[in-house]
Order: C-alpha cells, then sequence, then structure tokens
C-alpha cells in the first residue's frame, strides 16, 4: 500500500513539472534552467549551515558581544528556511524557477540613512 501510495506520488510530480516544461522544452534553455534549480537547490542544503556564524558575525559587527545571542537566532532562523527552499528547489527541479534567496553569507544591505537638509 505504501509502495503504491510513493509510486503514485512520484508520478504525479512528474507529471505536472514536465506538464509545466512541455511548452517550454522547445527552449534551448530548459535544460539548463532545470539544471540551474537542482543545482541551487543543493548549494542551499550543503551550504544551510554557514547562515548561522555569517548572522552571528554580522551582529556581532552591528551590536557587539551582546548580537552573540541575536545573530544565533537568526542564524537557526536563516538555516531552516535555507534547508526549506533547498529541498523545494531539489523536489521540484523540473518546473524552471528563479532564484528566491540571496547566496550563502551575503552581505546584508545596509540601512539608507535619511539625511536632513537645511
Amino acid at each position: 500500500m505504501m509502495q503504491r501510495r510513493s509510486w503514485f506520488l512520484l508520478c504525479l510530480v512528474l507529471l505536472l513539472g514536465f506538464g509545466d516544461g512541455l511548452g517550454r522544452a522547445e527552449s534551448a534553455d530548459y535544460p539548463l534552467e532545470i539544471t540551474e534549480k537542482l543545482g541551487r537547490g543543493v548549494v542551499n542544503v550543503l551550504g544551510s549551515p554557514l547562515e548561522i556564524p555569517c548572522a552571528i558575525r554580522d551582529d556581532v559587527t552591528e551590536h557587539g558581544a551582546a548580537g552573540i545571542g541575536s545573530g544565533l537566532f537568526k542564524g537557526l532562523a536563516l538555516f531552516l528556511r535555507r534547508v526549506l527552499v533547498g529541498v523545494t528547489e531539489i523536489g521540484t527541479f523540473v518546473i524552471p524557477m528563479e532564484a528566491t534567496l540571496p547566496k550563502v553569507c551575503a552581505k546584508r544591505p545596509a540601512p539608507a540613512v535619511e539625511t536632513q537638509q537645511s
């Protein structure tokens, strides 16, 4: 029973994925796009643990030693997000999609500082 259900789900995912890609299969970019998505997913899953020390580093740089705790919690949240996105990209790589996350440990843009003119 479990094998039958797993087989059905696998077929459903493949059909849905190829159903979206059938119109695009004529495009020479389709194999490249799905390969990039699969690679992105693998990089996201494997690189996700790096989010923790990078978030700690960023928060310590901004807030000093007090940033260790907040950086740890931010890093754990970013770690979980990157793992979930990576697993999703691996599982749905046959459906091309743009990247949704910045690269691992990418610097966050500095907040804009407003200046007052007299």
